[in-house]
């Protein structure tokens, strides 16, 4: 999956020709994301070219792998392009396909696919509309956003089928528990974790926490005393938890309990990360602004 490129998303040099005339020859001794943040910084940002500025720090986030933070810019493109009245034009019509589609993007490179489908299908019914006023300009672009949810279902389709493999490796080990072999609950650990993970993976944080509930249960029957797994899987409830509206004060209440139990193991990779997640703030509720933009 590729972003759209620039060009497409705002021709920035039509608006203000002589300006990047002007830095023409600054920018023949530049290139990729160094040569785009120098064009938005030579203009005069204002309505949409400010929201073109922040695609053009996607881009340069992108090229760096820096996918929270192409959300990150994504969020402020939202909230420019809110503050703005025409909303019927091609340029802003385009803006806002091209965040979605940055969007998706970013959700793909970090495994949300459940996300990334909802605002790439989005992103598309723009991109269909565009292309019936300008379809020299569009026609391509709808054509790399179609091939785009190739991907992700492959993606997706991946995920399901690891999952089937996980569910099945479960009730094999669970049978076996059942019938008295004790060595087969490390493996029904292992295998609810894995199920736990990949649900956590895909956004159905309900699921990743009942399985999560279900592989520690068994996993104290080993130890009852929690070990570094029970705090990998622990840490990984309390992310999905901070995922769902109604649990976040669960979340948080679950990574202060762990904080110490980290600390005392010397799993310094799990305690980095939770307080990351304790610091993190709260996520841009995408849904309520996009709502706002139709």
């Amino acid at each position: 999956m590729k972003l759209i490129p620039l060009d497409v998303i705002f021709p920035v040099g039509e608006c203000d020709a002589a300006r990047c005339s002007a830095l023409t020859d600054a920018l023949e001794a530049k290139a990729g994301a160094e040569r785009l943040v120098l064009i938005a910084d030579g203009m005069e940002m204002g309505g949409l070219l400010a929201v073109w500025r922040e695609i053009v720090q996607v881009h340069c986030c992108a090229e760096a792998s820096r996918y929270d933070a192409v959300i990150e810019h994504c969020a402020q493109a939202l909230r420019l392009l809110l503050a703005i009245d025409d909303r019927r034009s091609i340029n802003y019509l385009a803006l806002v396909a091209g965040v979605l589609h940055s969007l998706a993007f970013a959700h793909y490179k970090l495994g949300n696919n459940k996300r990334a489908e909802k605002e790439l299908v989005k992103s598309q019914k723009i991109l269909d509309r565009l292309a019936k006023r300008d379809n020299l300009r569009f026609a391509a672009t709808l054509v790399q956003a179609l091939a785009a949810s190739t991907d992700i279902f492959r993606s997706k389709l991946k995920l399901m089928n690891l999952l089937a493999h996980y569910q099945v490796a479960a009730d094999l080990y669970q049978d076996k528990v059942a019938s008295g072999v004790s060595t087969a609950v490390v493996s029904l650990v292992d295998a609810l974790k894995k199920q736990g993970d990949l649900h956590l993976q895909m956004c159905n944080y309900r699921d990743a926490v009942k399985f999560y509930t279900k592989a520690l249960r068994y996993a104290k029957k080993v130890n009852p005393t929690i070990d570094l797994q029970q705090l990998q899987i622990s840490v990984n409830m309390a992310k999905a938890l901070l995922n769902i509206i109604n649990r976040h004060a669960a979340g948080h209440r679950l990574l202060e309990s762990l904080e110490p139990i980290a600390v005392k193991l010397g799993a310094d990779a799990e305690l980095a990360e939770i307080k990351s997640l304790q610091s993190a703030p709260d996520g841009v509720d995408f849904i309520t602004m996009l709502k706002k933009l139709f």
